[in-house]
């Protein structure tokens, strides 16, 4: 069997190897920035007036559903660049 250097060609599995560890990584980063923002909403609401609870608890869940949104995009752009199967 010839090796990819005398074929010219990428290794597939180490493409999509690189890709998952690269995911990994971002999925790491993004937990933490997620982290970082649920303990500042906890402090807001510890600080906020009863009134403003409300708009505190909506305006945290919008950020949440669209941090989600936009980390599960990139994943699914990276796994698509890689050349990985379709979710």
């Amino acid at each position: 069997m010839a090796d990819d250097k005398t074929t010219g060609m990428a290794n597939p599995m180490l493409t999509i190897f690189g890709t998952c560890m690269q995911m990994g990584a971002d999925m790491m980063a993004f937990g933490a920035k997620r982290l970082e923002k649920d303990v500042a909403f906890q402090q807001a609401l510890l600080q906020a007036k009863p009134q403003d609870v409300p708009h505190l608890q909506m305006e945290f869940w919008q950020s949440v559903m669209e941090d989600y949104q936009e980390e599960a995009g990139k994943m699914m752009e990276m796994a698509h660049k890689a050349g990985m199967p379709e979710l």
